[in-house]
C-alpha cells in the first residue's frame, strides 16, 4: 500500500475563482524520492500542505498510511507519519535557543531525556549548527534558520518528509550537505517529497512530477523529462522550468542528456565527438541580460568624476556586542561601489553578507571603521538614515514576510507615494515596476497580497523596490524561490539597472547569476577575502577553502581545456562556453 496516496485531490483558497490544485492523483511509496517542479503559483506549497494537512483536504482524496488528514481526530499521528519543511523558516521555528527548538517535537512526544539529548545532537551535527546550539534562533543567518528548520524535521525521524524549497537560501556547500542527506534518508528507506525550482537538484530524485496551473503535466524519470524535446502539452519554458546546466550543454553539443553528470564526464563526452570545432574569439552576453554598450559597461567614466557610491574603509559590526553570544559578522572590510556598477556579493551562509548589506543602507552601522553612502557618512548624528534608504532601497531576505498592504497594487505603491508621487505618475510607476518582474499591474493591482503564493510574493516586494525608482538597488538573494522565467527576468532587470546607470549591489548563493556582474565581492568568516571581475574571481583567483562552487560554464571550460579543447580563456558562464563552438550555438533552453 502507498505511504501517500492522492486521489483527485482538488483544492480551492476562500475566495479564488481558480482551484490551486486540480485533479492531482499520485501515489508516493516507502523510500520513494520524488521531486514536485513547477512555476511559481502552481500549486506546489499547497500539495505540500495538504499531504501533511496543515490544509485540510477534501474527505478522501487524501490518505496517509491509511489515515485522512480531513479527520481532525489523525491530524496528530498524520504529521508524526509525514514532517514538512516550511518555504520561509521562521514559520516553524517557536524557541528562543537552538537546541530547545530541534527538542520542541520530541518534548511533546515525550521521550526520554537521554534520547532527545542523543538525536538533538545528532540533528545539529548533521546539518553544521552543532556551534549554533545555544544562541537564539534569530540572531542566525536566514541560511542557518533554514539549516534549523530542517533539522527540527530530521529530528522526529518520520517515514516521509516533505522540503518545501529547504535549500532555497543555503549555500552550495551547505545544499550539498542537505541533498547528500536526502540521499542517506532516502537509502535508509525514508519517503522523501522535494519542491524545488532548481533542476539540478530535482534531477537527484527517483521521480519528477511537473505542476502547471494545479494539475500534474509530467510524473516519470529525470531522464525522461529532460531527455525528452517537451512536456506533454507543454514545454519546459512554459512550465516555469529550465534544464540542468549540464543537460543543456550535452543538447548543446548533440549528445544524450544525463541529469547529474559532472562536467569532467560531460567533458569527456564532448572531446568523444571528433566533429567538435572550437573557435578562438566567441562572445557571448550572460542569458536573459540585454546588449551592453561598452561606454556604459563599468560606468568607469561617471564614477571618476562623481566618485563612488558606497564607500567601506575598515568596518566592523557585532551582533550582541559585550554578551556572551556576541558574533562578529562583519571584520575590517574596505570596498568601494562605483555607480553604475552590479557588484555580486556572496559567500557562505553567515559568512557577513546580509550584514554588509544592512551596513549599506544605514539599517545598521558599523562598530569601527566608517561608511559613506552617496558621501554622507552613515554613523554621522546629523545624517538621516532615511535619506540614504531612501536613494537605495534594501530588499532583505524573504522580503516577503514585511508585506503589510491589503491590495498587491497598493503594497507596490507604498514606497512611491512616501516620495510624494501620485495620480498618473504613480499608476504609471507601480505598473511600470509589476509588469517587469512577472505580475501585471492589470491582473494583481487587486489582488490580497497575503494570499498570492510564495514566489509571487517575493516579485511583490521587488516591485515594491522598483516603483521607488531609486539610484542605487541593494537586493539579499533578489531570486531565492522564483522559478527559472522570472529568475532570468529579474537578473536582467538588474543588469538592465546598472547599464542605466543605477548602482546594484546583490548578495546571492548563485554563482551563475554572480557571473553576470561587474565585480564579485567574496566573504568568509565577516572578511572581504576577494573582489575581483567573475573571471578573475572564478579563474585563475579561485580558493577551494571559501567553501563556494564555481559556475558550471567555468568548470566545464576548464574541464575541455584539459582535455586539448582550444577553449577560450575567461570564460565563466555556459552561454558564453556554446557560443564559442560552432557546433554549439546559444539554445533556448538557457533563457
Amino acid at each position: 500500500m502507498p505511504l501517500v496516496s492522492l486521489r483527485s485531490l482538488k483544492f480551492t483558497y476562500p475566495g479564488s475563482a481558480a482551484p490551486a490544485l486540480d485533479s492531482v492523483s499520485l501515489d508516493i511509496e516507502p523510500g520513494d524520492y520524488l521531486a514536485v517542479v513547477g512555476a511559481n503559483g502552481s500549486g506546489k506549497s499547497t500539495l505540500a500542505r495538504c499531504i501533511n494537512g496543515l490544509l485540510t483536504p477534501p474527505p478522501g482524496a487524501v490518505l496517509v498510511d491509511g489515515m485522512d488528514p480531513s479527520d481532525g481526530s489523525r491530524l496528530r499521528d498524520v504529521r508524526r507519519t509525514v514532517s514538512l519543511v516550511f518555504q520561509s523558516p521562521p514559520d516553524q521555528i517557536v524557541a528562543s535557543v537552538v537546541e530547545e527548538d530541534v527538542a520542541f517535537g520530541l518534548e511533546n512526544l515525550g521521550l526520554p531525556r537521554e534520547e532527545m539529548r542523543v538525536r538533538v545532537g545528532e540533528a545539529l551535527e548533521a546539518l553544521g549548527l552543532s556551534a549554533e546550539r545555544t544562541r537564539p534562533p534569530r540572531f542566525l543567518s536566514a541560511g542557518q534558520q533554514q539549516r534549523l528548520a530542517i533539522a527540527g524535521a530530521l529530528v522526529m525521524r518520520p517515514r516521509c518528509i516533505v522540503f518545501d524549497e529547504a535549500t532555497a537560501m543555503l549555500d552550495p556547500v551547505g545544499r550539498s550537505d542537505v541533498l547528500d542527506r536526502i540521499d542517506e534518508l532516502v537509502a535508509a528507506g525514508m519517503a522523501v517529497v522535494h519542491v524545488t525550482h532548481d533542476m539540478a537538484e530535482a534531477a537527484r530524485a527517483r521521480r519528477v512530477a511537473v505542476l502547471a496551473a494545479g494539475r500534474i503535466v509530467f510524473d516519470g524519470t529525470a531522464e525522461d523529462l529532460f531527455g525528452a524535446s517537451a512536456l506533454p502539452g507543454a514545454g519546459l519554458p512554459d512550465a516555469g522550468l529550465a534544464m540542468p546546466p549540464a543537460c543543456v550543454a550535452a543538447r548543446a553539443f548533440g549528445l544524450r542528456p544525463i541529469p547529474g553528470e559532472s562536467a569532467a564526464d560531460l567533458a569527456a563526452r564532448i572531446i568523444g565527438d571528433s566533429e567538435l570545432t572550437p573557435m578562438t574569439s566567441a562572445v557571448a552576453t550572460p542569458s536573459g541580460t540585454p546588449p551592453v554598450d561598452a561606454a556604459l559597461a563599468g560606468n568607469v567614466a561617471v564614477a571618476d568624476e562623481a566618485g563612488p557610491v558606497f564607500v567601506v574603509e575598515a568596518a566592523s559590526f557585532s551582533f550582541l556586542k559585550g554578551t556572551a553570544n556576541e558574533r562578529r559578522a562583519v571584520d575590517g572590510v574596505s570596498l568601494s561601489v562605483r555607480p553604475g556598477e552590479m557588484l555580486a556579493v556572496v559567500g557562505v551562509t553567515g559568512s557577513g553578507k546580509s550584514t554588509l548589506l544592512q551596513l549599506l543602507d544605514a539599517l545598521l552601522f558599523s562598530s569601527k571603521g566608517s561608511i559613506r553612502a552617496f558621501g554622507m557618512d552613515t554613523s554621522d548624528p546629523k545624517v538621516d538614515p532615511r535619506a540614504v534608504r531612501m536613494r537605495a532601497p534594501l530588499a532583505m531576505q524573504r522580503p516577503e514576510t514585511a508585506i503589510f498592504e491589503f491590495y498587491a497594487g497598493d503594497e507596490a505603491a507604498f514606497g512611491p507615494r512616501n516620495q510624494g508621487l501620485s495620480g498618473p505618475a504613480l499608476v504609471a510607476r507601480v505598473r511600470a515596476a509589476m509588469d517587469s518582474v512577472g505580475i501585471p499591474y492589470d491582473l494583481f493591482r487587486d489582488r490580497r497580497a497575503r494570499a498570492m503564493s510564495g514566489g509571487e510574493k517575493r516579485r511583490l516586494a521587488l516591485a515594491s523596490i522598483l516603483s521607488m525608482d531609486p539610484e542605487a538597488l541593494l537586493f539579499d538573494e533578489p531570486t531565492s524561490s522564483l522559478d527559472a522565467p522570472t529568475k532570468a527576468a529579474v537578473m536582467g532587470l538588474l543588469r538592465s539597472a546598472a547599464a542605466g546607470g543605477r548602482t546594484v549591489v546583490f548578495a546571492t548563493h548563485s554563482m551563475e547569476e554572480a557571473a553576470m556582474a561587474d565585480r564579485v565581492a567574496v566573504m568568509s568568516g565577516g572578511r572581504l577575502v576577494a573582489c575581483d571581475t567573475p573571471a578573475s574571481v572564478f579563474g585563475s583567483g579561485w580558493d577551494d577553502g571559501w567553501g563556494l562552487s564555481r559556475p558550471f560554464g567555468a568548470v566545464l571550460a576548464d574541464e575541455l581545456r584539459g582535455r586539448g579543447a582550444a577553449v577560450p580563456g575567461g570564460i565563466v558562464d555556459l552561454e558564453t562556453l556554446l557560443a564559442a563552438f560552432r557546433r554549439a550555438p546559444v539554445v533556448e533552453a538557457l533563457a
